[in-house]
């Protein structure tokens, strides 16, 4: 087991990190605390009592906190504890940088066909959203997401209808474009509401 995992399973580094927690967050993993780790809710239990937010772990079992599904569907999975929403965050980030590497190998595999003009703008692309990833990841800018998805948008049009003007329609080209886009929209979206949500929860 590494120091990670020993941390993890050890309630005082549960307890030293939520000690900091203002009562509204220990209610929140309190009422979401099937989600959590048991010595996790161990720890926001043992703070819990010190407070007189309850008074025994056998309150857990009342209907205030019981977490209650939400009336509508969401896509985007709902984060109520500010550690699990940097772990979140960053795994996000990791995913949009390495989206970049699609454009250009694109572009890449492109120039060993001739395609000049196709290699240009994978590894302008890919270069464009490395430095916008970059920026998003130090000031958190909403105008920053907001760029990137238009660069998606416009890349899926441009790339799409050049491909689809070739003398041999590549379906796989066309796929991987697609699926591109719309993985790299779903994390930015996401990206952006937990940005939006961060100041008033963590």
């Amino acid at each position: 087991m590494n120091k990670n995992e020993q941390e993890l399973d050890n309630p005082g580094s549960f307890y030293e990190r939520y000690a900091d927690y203002s009562d509204s967050q220990i209610k929140a993993i309190l009422k979401n605390h099937r989600n959590y780790q048991e010595p996790a809710v161990g720890a926001a239990v043992k703070i819990a009592i010190e407070r007189q937010l309850i008074h025994t772990e056998q309150d857990l079992l009342g209907p205030e906190y019981q977490s209650v599904p939400s009336a509508g569907l969401s896509i985007f999975p709902e984060i109520t504890d500010a550690y699990q929403y940097k772990k979140v965050v960053a795994s996000i980030f990791r995913v949009l940088f390495f989206v970049a590497l699609i454009p250009i190998i694109f572009g890449a595999l492109k120039y060993s066909e001739g395609q000049i003009n196709m290699t240009y703008i994978g590894a302008g692309l890919g270069l464009m959203w490395i430095l916008l990833t970059f920026l998003l990841l130090k000031t958190e800018r909403m105008l920053i997401a907001n760029i990137q998805i238009i660069l998606l948008i416009l890349a899926l049009f441009i790339i799409g209808y050049r491909l689809l003007l070739q003398p041999t329609v590549q379906v796989t080209d066309l796929i991987i474009l697609v699926i591109g886009t719309l993985l790299s929209l779903y994390f930015l979206l996401y990206l952006k509401q937990l940005i939006k949500s961060k100041s008033g929860q963590f």
